[in-house]
């Protein structure tokens, strides 16, 4: 069986070979969500990149940007309705962010009311130092897909997260730290994704690299006590589900 490649958050756009890497992406077939930070970013993205059947660019603001850019708002929110893929959305109440707290909440409830009146969109959504938050917004009645990217919540979180449906994007690092693999240890195999957040992972900071993926699936191998050829089949029965 061949091996099935995916990766749901990935910022193409911040690579000076992007398109060196597209060709790769399509080369290798790997399914591939890239997603962007500003309106703008997107706009650059899809002007200077075709889509393929491999890569699908996402509309983001990210909640680190949403206060120094706050022109950027009305701009978001017109282009959703045309936008399948969103992300990188969502809320981070940790550090000098947490000055934009408010904007962030409104800007994040608005996205979230937008999408649902939509139907069918697939979210690619941070939720750091405000995970609770982030799933009381969703809710579990969302019209459409969440996929919550590298998740760093508690138990209780990860359990209504589960409930209300959602998908759970884990990448490299988190197999390299005790409490990332406890976080995976705890969400099922049907709602996990794969992303490699390049080039904001060690494993993808300087370069791109498809196959690094291999060693994640290898974790999660490990982890789940699921043989790898396993992993892969459930992996990707998840993201055909995902796209459904």
């Amino acid at each position: 069986m061949n091996q099935f490649y995916h990766d749901t958050h990935v910022h193409l756009d911040l690579y000076k070979n992007s398109s060196d890497i597209i060709d790769e992406i399509n080369k290798k077939k790997s399914y591939t969500i890239s997603v962007t930070n500003l309106p703008i970013l997107y706009d650059k993205a899809v002007s200077k990149h075709l889509e393929s059947k491999y890569v699908r660019f996402a509309l983001g603001i990210h909640p680190e940007l949403v206060g120094k850019f706050p022109e950027q708002i009305p701009f978001f929110y017109k282009k959703i309705l045309d936008c399948r893929y969103i992300g990188e959305i969502g809320l981070d109440f940790t550090g000098e962010n947490i000055s934009y707290k408010d904007l962030q909440l409104e800007v994040f409830k608005k996205t979230i009311e937008i999408c649902n009146q939509c139907g069918g969109k697939i979210l690619s959504i941070h939720s750091r130092g405000a995970t609770k938050e982030v799933i009381e917004i969703i809710g579990s009645e969302f019209n459409g897909k969440v996929i919550l990217h590298w998740f760093s919540g508690n138990m209780t979180d990860i359990e209504r997260a589960v409930q209300n449906g959602y998908y759970f994007s884990v990448n490299i690092d988190m197999f390299n730290t005790a409490k990332g693999r406890k976080i995976i240890s705890k969400i099922p195999i049907e709602r996990i994704l794969l992303e490699s957040d390049g080039p904001f992972t060690k494993s993808f900071r300087k370069a791109y690299n498809i196959f690094s993926i291999d060693k994640a699936i290898k974790e999660l191998s490990n982890i789940k006590s699921i043989e790898i050829g396993k992993v892969n089949i459930l992996l990707k029965q998840n993201f055909q589900t995902l796209l459904t």
